[in-house]
């Protein structure tokens, strides 16, 4: 299961379906305080965080501070054009991904290189 974390509706929109169209098992988290109870019952194989959550360098601290999800892979991604790249990946982000010139292909590359190829399909 791959947790997307984000605030806002119309990116949870775009990203879920794609990301199952891919074949992975997607779920929505809407902010950092859902995500930390969620991790004390349940581990996804990747999160990816938008870093325009109000909390969200926090919350990979955090994160990498439970012993549980600490080697969870963390993809952070944004939406603002400036470049949060070196501060994501101090706070313990596994890679950066701005969304300002993507068509959230290079997101998918991510997802794939952290949480593998999707699950084989019962199709055949």
């Amino acid at each position: 299961m791959i947790w997307i974390v984000t605030d806002h509706r119309s990116t949870r929109e775009l990203l879920i379906p794609l990301i199952i169209a891919k074949g992975y098992q997607v779920a929505a988290i809407e902010c950092g305080d859902e995500l930390l109870k969620r991790i004390q019952f349940q581990m996804p194989v990747l999160m990816v965080v938008d870093c325009g959550l109000p909390d969200s360098f926090d919350l990979i601290a955090k994160v990498r501070n439970e012993p549980r999800s600490r080697s969870v892979p963390i993809v952070m991604f944004t939406r603002a054009d400036e470049d949060l790249r070196e501060k994501a990946i101090l706070k313990g982000a596994d890679a950066y991904v701005p969304k300002g010139s993507m068509d959230w292909a290079e997101l998918l590359v991510e997802i794939h290189r952290f949480a593998g190829p999707p699950p084989a399909s019962d199709e055949t």
